[in-house]
């Protein structure tokens, strides 16, 4: 598997957990930040987690529950489902273990 930086972005929100539901305590922005997706489908038998990576460029995080970010998106892999990147699509992402936030394409 190759890494490829022409694996095109689309634009982005991600709706943050909560910091006190486990989400991240300081959002990231203006740098990428990498993370893995809930189980997607994939060319293997069983659905696979995909490396996928998020360039935020503004966070809203007034209050702790409604957290919200936008930006841009793209997975790791170039062999990665990226047809799925469509308009509407959303996907939970995770920080090791921790669920930290769902992505909806724009």
């Amino acid at each position: 598997m190759s890494q490829s930086p022409k694996t095109p972005s689309v634009a982005v929100w991600v709706h943050w957990i909560p910091y006190a539901q486990g989400g991240k305590k300081t959002l990231p922005q203006d740098h990428l930040y990498y993370v893995v997706t809930e189980a997607l489908p994939c060319t293997l038998p069983d659905p696979c987690a995909w490396s996928l990576v998020l360039a935020i460029t503004e966070n809203d995080d007034a209050a702790d529950e409604h957290r919200y970010g936008v930006g841009y998106a793209h997975f790791l892999m170039d062999n990665a489902p990226s047809a799925l990147l469509i308009s509407g699509f959303t996907v939970a992402i995770y920080e090791g273990p921790h669920k930290v936030g769902l992505v909806e394409v724009i």
